[in-house]
């Protein structure tokens, strides 16, 4: 094998165990805080899910502080929480897409693991009114997000490649990578694409943890 495919699959083999670490923990985190906090349609969550995401009245900080520090941090190891914030001010270099390589500077609730995996909680929202042209102008709350860097503020910081996504729904109490409800051609079709990137960890996932030839790893 040559230097840079050996360097790859040194990569690749990170990726999947830290990838897997995440997954676990996260999901572990989740059924604990439903053992203690009982049923998730009583999470202190169900007034977000109507809420405007674009209204400027919305909590979104309050909301995920609360959510993060009552229902995620004492359930995992954490090395440093740094609170609700954004990744330039805590130094982390934001997230990249794949293709385009598009720069976005996150901003949630986030926390450093124990392993160094850099975990943001955000909120996702789906649109429910667009204008004339098709824009969107108004989002309602879906899922508590999960933006994974396994190997925490070191770079490349690009989706699919060392970030990964997943995803908490509230109402129907599931734990899952980004996409979890899409078949395995239409994954990698997207997950070849910026947009869809963030559905690359659920190919892993359904690939039994595994980053296989045709897996986008650019």
């Amino acid at each position: 094998m040559t230097i840079p495919t050996l360097v790859a699959n040194y990569q690749k083999k990170q990726t999947l165990v830290k990838l897997k670490q995440a997954y676990s923990i996260l999901s572990q985190a989740l059924t604990m805080a439903q053992v203690e906090h009982g049923d998730t349609s009583t999470w202190d969550v169900s007034g977000i899910r109507g809420g405007d995401a674009l209204d400027p009245n919305f909590p979104k900080e309050e909301k995920l502080t609360d959510f993060s520090q009552k229902y995620l941090l004492p359930y995992m190891k954490v090395a440093k929480d740094f609170g609700y914030t954004t990744g330039s001010a805590i130094g982390y270099d934001g997230r990249y897409t794949p293709i385009s390589g598009k720069y976005y500077n996150n901003q949630g609730y986030m926390f450093l693991l124990s392993n160094n995996v850099y975990v943001n909680v955000a909120f996702s929202g789906r649109c429910t009114e667009y204008d004339d042209d098709g824009s969107c102008i108004a989002r309602k709350f879906g899922n508590i997000v999960f933006l994974v860097d396994v190997n925490g503020f070191n770079k490349p910081n690009t989706v699919g490649k060392d970030l990964f996504y997943m995803q908490f729904d509230v109402v129907e109490k599931k734990f899952s990578m980004m996409g979890s409800d899409t078949d395995r051609t239409a994954l990698l079709n997207t997950c070849k694409t910026d947009s869809g990137s963030q559905f690359c960890g659920q190919l892993i996932f359904i690939d039994n943890w595994q980053i296989k030839d045709d897996y986008p790893w650019y």
